[in-house]
């Protein structure tokens, strides 16, 4: 940590089964919560190391809970309207195959593009509201013009 105590290094240790998933393809997921939180994200044996200020750093661990609690289940992040780091899309229900891609490819290529992370949001009480009803979610985390990118990209797929 630095005199001020604002930069410093955070660690998780991680199951064998969670390390695989925390890493990524080639380490894809690992650059993305990197690139989007802005901290310095490495692991070492089952440890990530999350180094960075106290809000990069916070926002690497909300990131990386978020990426697990997706696994159990539909997800919803309580506080998005009052974050700085959030931009969240409606989509028509009719254009999330679309927007999200076969296996999540073009979600992906836009997070690897401008450095954000994605998902689709869903209050637990409302499972299955978007299969051919109202719209969902699509939550954009990352810097301000990253996110600006991502819902620009997304807006002209809808559209299209």
């Amino acid at each position: 940590k630095d005199d001020s105590g604002t930069w410093g290094t955070d660690t998780m240790t991680f199951k064998d089964d969670e390390l695989s998933y925390a890493l990524g393809k080639q380490g894809a997921t690992r650059r993305k919560l990197e690139k989007s939180s802005g901290a310095v994200v490495q692991y070492i044996g089952q440890v990530a190391m999350c180094s960075g200020t106290r809000d990069e750093r916070r926002k690497a661990r909300d990131y990386m809970k978020w990426l697990f609690d997706q696994l159990e289940g539909p997800l919803w992040v309580e506080d998005w309207q009052t974050r700085t780091d959030c931009t969240v899309v409606d989509i028509p229900s009719d254009c999330i195959g679309y927007i999200t891609g076969n296996r999540r490819a073009t979600l992906g290529a836009m997070e690897e593009e401008w450095g954000t992370l994605m998902f689709f949001m869903t209050k637990p009480d409302e499972k299955g509201v978007g299969k051919g009803g109202g719209p969902e979610k699509l939550a954009i985390f990352g810097p301000a013009r990253a996110r600006r990118g991502c819902e620009l990209k997304v807006m002209s797929g809808v559209e299209t």
